[in-house]
């Protein structure tokens, strides 16, 4: 199973995706900004995860683990930060198979957990090693459960993921996904 891990943004979203770039292009960093008199902007170091072949049943970790991409506020307000996934799908025909995102993080025949950990957060994450799943709905990303505080002008998070790959999948299929991390003001 060939897999890969990519930055693309739409709109105001910063979005990890399992796939080629959509809109990153050559860019290995991506920058969204709303301006105003204030403004809210986030921005992310990284853009690409390059998994290769994956097996079932397998834990699939950033390198580093909880340090790989690094979320920086770029406007001039502080910023609150949201993070939300979906199902894999089949790069050739999306509409012809999928891997569902797990609501908790757990995998299964087709369903696959995406987990993410805050480099320095030891407060949280329901996993062993401190990770918190990544749903199909938006969730906090930082602050967390009241844990930390918004996040201010230049301030930077470091954090990694964890790909929990299904118990049983069709091989020889290329997966696509996105994470959209979304800062909001406080």
């Amino acid at each position: 199973m060939k897999t890969a891990l990519t930055l693309t943004s739409a709109a105001l979203v910063l979005a990890l995706a399992l796939s080629v770039p959509a809109l990153a292009e050559d860019s290995q960093s991506v920058t969204i900004t709303m301006t105003g008199a204030s403004h809210i902007g986030i921005s992310l170091d990284v853009g690409h995860w390059p998994l290769g072949d994956v097996a079932s049943n397998t834990d699939y970790y950033t390198d580093p683990p909880i340090e790989w991409c690094t979320l920086t506020v770029t406007g001039n307000s502080p910023v609150n930060t949201l993070i939300m996934g979906q199902d894999a799908t089949w790069g050739d025909d999306p509409g012809a198979y999928k891997w569902t995102l797990s609501d908790d993080g757990s995998n299964g025949p087709h369903v696959y957990g995406l987990w993410f950990r805050i480099s320095g957060d030891t407060t949280r994450g329901p996993n062993e090693d401190g990770y918190v799943p990544i749903t199909n709905t938006l969730s906090e990303f930082w602050p967390y459960d009241g844990v930390g505080t918004s996040l201010q002008p230049s301030d930077t998070k470091k954090f990694g993921l964890l790909l929990r790959t299904p118990t049983e999948f069709v091989g020889g299929r290329t997966m696509e996904t996105q994470i959209t991390i979304v800062a909001v003001a406080p």
